[in-house]
């Protein structure tokens, strides 16, 4: 298990690299410990194929660090889905993807990690997830504390789609924009989803309507037609206006084909968030 099987990159080597060529097939990175890595892309880990199924699961990933893309896990394969669950990164570092960047051609899931305390200079603190004519799923996740330009907790984009979905963000930053989540919808028929989230102490510094919790680029190619953007049965800090979409807490650039319902804005009341216990308290507004 990864709390035994544990590979240290003493802060100055690359830990893992694969690299399948055009090659198809699926490779499978589960029950290990990746920590103090330090490489150009994936200091952690490096997983590049054209046409593989990666799928990198109950890893811990502390320390690593990326020049380039990905502190914790670079993972990349073109027509291949990437698929991260059930890990745990804690103080990655990179320009792009603190924790993770991914890029897939076939789709992107993440599912049930822990994100804390991941930087990135420019896009995704805890996550940078990019999928061209496939979609990004990212679903039960806790992100806390990652901090990054654009995109504290989660860079993501899509020319399809984009789905978050029970996730909580809590106490992320971005110097610029999206403090929990900074997204972009390339296409007029890209549609993001995001649903049942709860947003807490997310801070960005752009000034102004600058996503505390939420930025949303819909208009990805510039045409002055938004995207779809349905939010429903979130909860957001207090300066979220959802019936415009466009405030602090919450910033969609285009909004004509914006829908929402069911959102709130209280203190969803965390058993101890300082020391990383997430879930709520018997009395909290987001029960139900």
């Amino acid at each position: 298990g990864a709390d035994k099987t544990v590979l240290d990159g003493g802060g100055s080597v690359q830990i893992l690299y694969i690299d399948t060529g055009t090659d198809g097939g699926d490779v499978t990175i589960k029950d290990m410990a990746f920590e103090n890595g330090n490489g150009g892309n994936g200091g952690g880990i490096y997983v590049h194929g054209s046409s593989i199924n990666i799928t990198i699961k109950e890893c811990i990933f502390s320390g690593n660090s990326a020049e380039d893309a990905g502190g914790g896990v670079e993972a990349d394969s073109w027509s291949g889905t990437i698929t991260i669950i059930n890990n745990i990164f804690s103080r990655n570092s990179a320009k792009y993807g603190g924790g993770v960047e991914a890029h897939s051609d076939s789709g992107i899931t993440i599912i049930n990690n822990t994100f804390s305390e991941n930087s990135a200079k420019d896009y995704g603190g805890g996550v940078s997830a990019h999928s061209w004519s496939g979609t990004v799923t990212i679903t039960n996740n806790i992100f806390s504390r990652n901090s990054a330009k654009y995109g504290g907790g989660v860079d993501a984009g899509s020319d399809s789609g984009t789905t978050i979905i029970n996730n909580t963000f809590s106490g992320n930053s971005a110097s610029r924009d999206g403090g929990g989540i900074w997204t972009r919808l390339y296409y007029d028929s890209a549609i993001l989803n995001i649903y049942n989230n709860i947003f807490f102490d997310n801070t960005a510094n752009a000034g102004g309507n600058d996503g505390d919790d939420l930025y949303v680029n819909s208009d990805g190619n510039g045409n002055s037609t938004g995207s779809t953007v349905n939010l429903y049965n979130n909860n957001l800090s207090g300066n979220a206006n959802f019936d415009t979409g466009q405030s602090e807490d919450l910033f969609i650039t285009e909004t004509d084909n914006y829908s929402h319902g069911g959102n709130i804005q209280q203190n969803p009341l965390f058993v101890d968030a300082e020391n990383g216990d997430f879930h709520l308290e018997s009395t909290s507004p987001c029960i139900d």
